[in-house]
């Protein structure tokens, strides 16, 4: 079963069901979810209590009978080597550190607690993201110039419309209200790429049984249901819940379970 979950402050977070607007709590939002395939916990990257709330989750994950491993939008694949060396203790953190701002543009600090505590809990992490080079091409010329070898298999392009409506919104931020047709038409494709890239992965690690939970860490448009998740049964049949930080796309009185499970309140 696949799972999407979020952050808690340092007061402690608050919970809400989706499907009936009832606040409840870590506990029993863990308990609710411990027998899924998979975690996706949204976060805004740059909000350090999204990343406690990770951690708080994973602790909990972890305390209990089930083998848990964690996804990372934060890594390109072709990375995982170094993943594993982090997590084998074959490099210090002043050697990490170089290598993880390779891979993600937010600060050290926000993940840092994340990745001692996996590093001393012995907890796989997993790189999940596309290389930076095809993300590239995709966006300087298009999925049509892309060869199907290098795309993950099943490659869909497409994106539903809550997922464009999302980019554009981007595109307008980044180029003003009326940016190039051509140029929102590749931002899309280099989302749908992403999503398509994660899921295949978190798939393939799951087909090889050596965790019961991958807990799957994402920017909240890659955990929403129909980001990443919807993708998943493209590749592998793993069962979900999703959790999202309560944003203004993700209000608690208009927030859907075709979106999220959860929501973070506080």
């Amino acid at each position: 079963m696949l799972l999407i979950v979020t952050n808690i402050d340092a007061h402690g977070s608050q919970f809400a069901e989706v499907s009936d607007k009832k606040a409840t709590d870590l506990a029993e939002v863990v308990q609710s979810v411990k027998d899924a395939d998979v975690i996706f916990i949204g976060e805004v990257h740059d909000n350090p209590q999204h990343h406690k709330a990770q951690i708080d989750i994973l602790r909990s994950l972890h305390t209990s009978k089930s083998t848990v491993a964690i996804g990372l939008e934060m890594f390109t694949t072709e990375d995982q080597h170094q993943l594993d060396d982090w997590i084998g203790a074959k490099i210090d953190e002043e050697t990490f550190q170089p290598i993880f701002s390779r891979n993600w543009s937010y600060g050290w600090q926000l993940y840092r607690d994340l990745f001692i505590f996996a590093r001393d809990n012995h907890i796989p992490l997993i790189a999940l993201n596309t290389p930076k080079a095809v993300i590239a091409r995709v966006v300087a010329q298009g999925s049509s110039a892309q060869q199907a070898s290098e795309m993950p298999p099943k490659m869909s392009w497409s994106l539903n419309e809550s997922q464009a409506y999302y980019m554009r919104t981007i595109a307008r931020q980044v180029f003003g209200n009326t940016p190039p047709d051509k140029l929102v038409v590749r931002l899309c494709e280099a989302q749908a790429l992403r999503n398509n890239w994660m899921a295949w992965n978190v798939a393939k690690y799951k087909n090889k049984r050596e965790a019961d939970i991958v807990v799957v860490l994402a920017g909240t448009w890659h955990a929403v249901k129909n980001g990443v998740p919807e993708r998943l049964s493209t590749y592998e049949q793993l069962t979900y819940k999703v959790i999202l930080p309560e944003l203004p796309e993700f209000k608690l009185e208009n927030a859907t379970v075709k979106e999220a499970d959860y929501l973070i309140t506080r």
